[in-house]
């Protein structure tokens, strides 16, 4: 599984990024902090599967689910410390598949990955 990590918080990533490494040793995982470089990377690559914060630092998170479901039906799971119903009601008609408020267990972050991933590839 190669899985797009974008989110700004460097410790966050990293950390989604051993856990990762970790619970699903044949996976993935590449980190971007900006929401214009995630978008370049998915037209650039293929990849099975997105984690994406809504907080980043040069194009809003909901923005990037938006121009991304023009182009692609990539599994995404928004990670975010938004938990404003709205917000999470707006992330989910942008196209997210699934929506996780900070902070989160990463065993349920991967399980839910996991099972998008899977619904997709069939």
């Amino acid at each position: 599984m190669k899985v797009l990590v974008v989110e700004d918080d460097i410790t966050t990533a990293e950390s989604i990024k051993l856990c990762l490494e970790i619970f699903e040793p044949e996976s993935e995982s590449i980190c971007t902090y900006k929401g214009r470089d995630a978008l370049k990377m998915l037209e650039d690559n293929d990849y099975d599967g997105v984690i994406l914060d809504l907080g980043l630092p040069d194009i809003d998170g909901v923005e990037v689910l938006q121009k991304l479901r023009a182009f692609c039906a990539i599994p995404v799971v928004v990670v975010s410390a938004r938990q404003n119903p709205i917000v999470i009601r707006q992330a989910l008609e942008s196209g997210a598949n699934d929506y996780l408020t900070k902070p989160f267990e990463y065993k349920d972050l991967l399980i839910r990955l996991n099972t998008l991933v899977a619904g997709h590839a069939s």
